[in-house]
């Protein structure tokens, strides 16, 4: 690289290796207040076990740690699955690795370094060759990136396994699937989860058949060229919808079900100008959030049936849902009031909740709006613990479908649904 150094007075030198030195001084303070953190998150997670074993809950002691790890979920406004990955990665660091967990304290590694040590050495099960595999891959943490290790320390872990490759990469089969990330902008990520050869041989094809798509294109009226990236993920999308690839730019085949927001003062016949029904937004898609309004129209123009919702002209909150072709009036009230999983900072989609009684039916909770909530698996599970075991998070529905829930350890919070923030009225100015 071309020595600069003459460009700069003596002045501008001395302040660019001032401020060099401070962000390197702030950034082991960070190091060093992640290590604290870290110590926190273990010291909760042996905690867990305590109460699960004195309080005779030995066979309920993943739902004692998911309560724990609910508690400081929701206090610290973090997801749950990412949460519970920190925790139990603290726990494993400060438990297993003490070279590694003594450089993280003095602010010489970084959290992500002790978490590329962590993952890696996941397979190194014998304690006399995991303090090996310490002691050679933390001098490579303490000159290289989290990013530059990884490769590193998955190889060093590997001479050190117990376990062949091949038998570890038998259960990890197992574990395949497909999942979506949800993106900003009308976008998602669909994420596969396969084995390394058949996900590479999947993108060469992907490659292949973009190649041809793109060659394809440049007809009369064809859109611009595009980019080697864009056809591969018009490609895929095309293959897996049943279309023959490169003849639609949609969702052509797929079929909505589209839900309609209505104002119940606009049916009164109230003006329907964006002054007058300010809280009217753009179109979304349940469980993600705003589309674009092409995409919205093509999937209305497919749809099957419409849902109405009604909503208060004030805070928002959802009265009623009807269908042209009523069915389940109850369960689509619910969906169009809850969006998701009613649990404190779960965004879980409906088609993975449960409709599940507040106060179970079993102690005479009846089965109407304000004894009824979406919960996802997890959290349906860990509510009924509460009642199965007397302790626990412990749900109160209020009106208007909002609800109180009180932790572990006697701390409130309030869910509310999140129609009545998307329905809610804007001011304009």
């Amino acid at each position: 690289m071309e020595d600069l150094t003459h460009l700069m007075t003596d002045e501008q030198r001395a302040a660019l290796a001032a401020g060099v030195a401070a962000v390197e001084r702030i950034e082991t303070m960070i190091h060093q207040l992640e290590y604290l953190k870290s110590l926190q998150l273990a010291g909760l997670t042996r905690l867990a076990s305590q109460i699960a074993r004195a309080e005779g809950h030995a066979d309920h002691g993943e739902l004692v740690h998911r309560a724990v790890e609910a508690e400081v979920a929701v206090a610290t406004r973090t997801g749950q699955a990412a949460t519970a990955h920190r925790m139990g990665h603290a726990d494993l660091l400060l438990d297993r690795y003490p070279a590694i967990s003594d450089a993280f304290g003095a602010g010489r590694v970084s959290l992500r370094h002790s978490e590329v040590i962590v993952d890696a050495g996941q397979i190194v099960a014998a304690p006399r060759a995991r303090a090996a595999y310490e002691a050679e891959v933390l001098p490579l943490a303490l000159s290289m990136t989290a990013r530059q290790l990884r490769p590193h320390a998955r190889r060093l872990a590997e001479h050190f396994a117990e376990r062949s490759i091949d038998e570890r990469h038998r259960d990890a089969r197992e574990r395949r699937c497909v999942r979506v990330i949800d993106l900003d902008d009308g976008m998602a990520q669909l994420v596969a989860t396969v084995g390394a050869a058949e996900a590479y041989a999947i993108k060469d094809r992907l490659a292949r058949l973009a190649h041809r798509a793109r060659s394809a294109d440049g007809g009369a009226g064809a859109p611009a060229a595009r980019t080697l990236a864009q056809a591969q993920a018009d490609v895929l999308t095309d293959l897996l919808l049943a279309r023959e690839p490169g003849t639609g730019d949609g969702p052509s085949a797929i079929a909505g079900r589209v839900q309609v927001t209505v104002p119940v003062l606009a049916l009164a016949g109230a003006p329907s100008t964006p002054e007058a029904a300010p809280h009217l937004g753009p179109a979304e898609l349940e469980g993600y959030g705003p589309i674009d309004a092409a995409t919205a129209r093509r999937l209305a123009g497919r749809a099957t049936g419409w849902d109405r919702v009604l909503t208060h002209p004030v805070d928002g909150s959802v009265l009623a849902v009807d269908r042209y072709r009523p069915s389940e009036a109850l369960r689509r009230s619910l969906g169009a009031r809850d969006q998701h999983c009613r649990f404190p900072g779960c965004t879980r989609r409906l088609d993975h909740c449960d409709l599940d009684h507040t106060v179970p039916a079993a102690r005479g909770g009846p089965t109407e709006p304000g004894n009824l909530a979406h919960l996802c698996r997890k959290h349906h599970t860990l509510k009924h613990f509460e009642f199965l075991a007397g302790c626990g998070w412990r749900p109160r529905q209020r009106s208007g479908g909002t609800i109180e829930w009180l932790s572990p350890t006697g701390r409130g919070y309030r869910d509310t649904p999140t129609s009545r923030v998307r329905f809610a009225p804007v001011a304009h100015c």
